[in-house]
């Protein structure tokens, strides 16, 4: 009837194959789907403070670990001192969890270890490191008040969390 190659039998063959399958996945209802995990419409409100990226309050599904809060927050800040911490414990709706910090060496600390200093961007970071380079390691905490931008009240935010020597 028609005078088709054999390669043109082919590629009409396989879209009336196509067409076909097409036609039956949406007379069948479409394509069959896997079940979905149910999961827990039940959360919990939990404050972490401490040495996290993000302190605050958060939602968390119930039944959440120590762990999945201190993710939830933004992870652990580099220094965060986990060890005494049981990770795996359960949180409960309202709980309070403070990620203990070791003290920020302000003569050793990185640029974007400075930033995680309440207050203290990239630029004011950039500052410190420049004060390092040209006057060396600071002597005492409130050289920093030195520093351009840095004054009384972000001088006593950051005092707490910054030492001259490495803890242990």
């Amino acid at each position: 009837m028609w005078n088709l190659t054999r390669e043109e039998q082919t590629v009409l063959l396989f879209v009336a194959a196509v067409f076909l399958v097409g036609l039956g996945v949406k007379l069948t209802g479409g394509i069959p789907r896997l079940p979905k995990v149910p999961v827990s419409k039940e959360s919990i409100e939990v404050k972490i403070e401490g040495a996290v990226k993000e302190p605050g309050w958060h939602s968390l599904p119930k039944g959440s670990l120590v762990i999945e809060g201190i993710r939830q927050a933004g992870g652990a800040l580099p220094q965060a001192d986990l060890r005494g911490m049981n990770l795996g414990s359960s949180l409960e709706d309202k709980e309070e969890i403070w990620i203990p910090g070791e003290k920020l060496n302000i003569n050793r600390a990185s640029l974007e270890q400075l930033t995680y200093l309440p207050g203290i961007g990239p630029v004011l970071a950039q500052r410190i490191i420049e004060y390092r380079e040209e006057k060396g390691s600071f002597r005492t905490l409130s050289e920093l008040k030195e520093i351009s931008g840095i004054g009384e009240v972000k001088f006593e935010r950051i005092e707490e969390k910054t030492t001259l020597e490495d803890e242990y």
